[in-house]
């Protein structure tokens, strides 16, 4: 089971209410937040270049992450192929085009949760796929 997320998204607040969703579902995780990919590529590249094991096991990105020099979806692009995979990639957003979901599955994203108040039962979505790739069940 994941023990480790990295959330990337510019709005405080979601960052306490994807915090307490965790809680709610019994996610037990070291959870760490920033606001810009920007903050997220520089840990990619500081953890690649010492191959340190402290990078997290998941990262959930949001979409259009204001104040960033580029998106979600180029940041996961950065992490698969310039900083190495092995990390359980995520999309967070308030979209849901098909379009841009094809483009963050091609760049390495494996999940795709709607920003809304009902993140729990999308949390608990992915909680259940982990585990069975996770543990076969």
């Amino acid at each position: 089971m994941i023990d480790s997320i990295l959330l990337v998204d510019d709005e405080d607040l979601f960052h306490l209410v994807f915090e307490d969703a965790c809680s709610l579902l019994d996610i037990t995780l070291s959870l760490e937040s920033l606001t810009s990919a920007d903050e997220a590529e520089k840990l990619f590249k500081e953890w690649f270049k010492k191959k340190n094991d402290d990078k997290p096991e998941c990262i959930f990105v949001d979409l259009n992450i204001i104040g960033s020099s580029f998106d979600g979806i180029e940041l996961i692009r950065k992490i698969n192929f310039e900083y190495g995979n092995g990390v359980v990639i995520g999309i967070i957003s308030s979209s849901d085009e098909a379009e841009e979901q094809s483009k963050a599955i091609k760049a390495g994203a494996q999940f795709w949760i709607i920003k809304s108040s009902d993140i729990e039962p999308r949390l608990e979505d992915f909680k259940k796929a982990l585990k069975v790739d996770y543990e076969g069940n």
